[in-house]
């Protein structure tokens, strides 16, 4: 399944594959979105799967928008498609703990 984003209200629901090739996409659509808000949040619950690039790329971008004080929130932690890849590149203290 090809990477697909849904907006609703203040989050982005990412669906499908995220892979090196559409995560700068991904970077846009966050970037357009946070023009927008001061908080959003990201949701990756109904990604199917994770490259370690994506993953290491999703961590740039989580600290680039805290330095630049915008309210990111990540959420998917019990997303077992990403946990994994999450875990092996140390990148998963960028996931909330609560689920919305």
């Amino acid at each position: 399944m090809a990477l697909q984003v849904k907006i609703q209200n203040q989050m982005l629901e990412v669906l499908g594959e995220l892979t090196s090739e559409n995560t700068l996409i991904l970077k846009d659509h966050l970037d357009n979105f946070l023009n927008e808000f001061d908080n959003i949040i990201l949701n990756l619950e109904n990604v199917t799967v994770l490259e370690e690039s994506s993953a290491i790329t999703m961590e740039q971008m989580y600290l680039e928008y805290i330095q630049n004080r915008k309210g990111i929130q990540i959420i998917g932690k019990q997303n077992q498609h990403i946990a994994g890849v999450m875990k092996q590149t140390k990148t998963s203290y960028i996931l909330c703990n609560d689920r919305v």
